[in-house]
């Protein structure tokens, strides 16, 4: 494996864990799936990991938030790391795409 694909699946299993903590479960898959398939040397998981970045409801829209009852409150440390992994993961997986498109 590539260290690239190596990075590039530490950095989506570390995105997911924290979106399971902020209880976006669906995103959290998403992510597990694709490093899944990735690791697997399966294409279509950096394809699949791609579609999610772009359009409304992407993951480019997702903000980490904890819901107490009435009150949501937000870490914004949390926020900022996931924004970072966010464009790490996206400009890894552009490097990582097959080239023969």
């Amino acid at each position: 494996m590539s260290w690239r694909v190596e990075t590039l699946t530490k950095l989506l299993d570390e995105a997911a864990a924290l979106l399971r903590a902020y209880e976006q479960t669906g995103w959290a898959e998403w992510l597990a799936k694709d490093a899944m398939r990735i690791r697997s040397h399966d294409g279509y998981g950096i394809e699949h990991l791609l579609s999610a970045y772009g359009g409304m409801g992407s993951l480019n829209d997702v903000v980490l938030q904890r819901s107490n009852g009435v009150e949501v409150t937000m870490d914004f440390n949390d926020n900022e790391r996931f924004s970072k992994l966010r464009s790490e993961i996206y400009e890894l997986a552009m490097t990582c795409r097959p080239t023969d498109r």
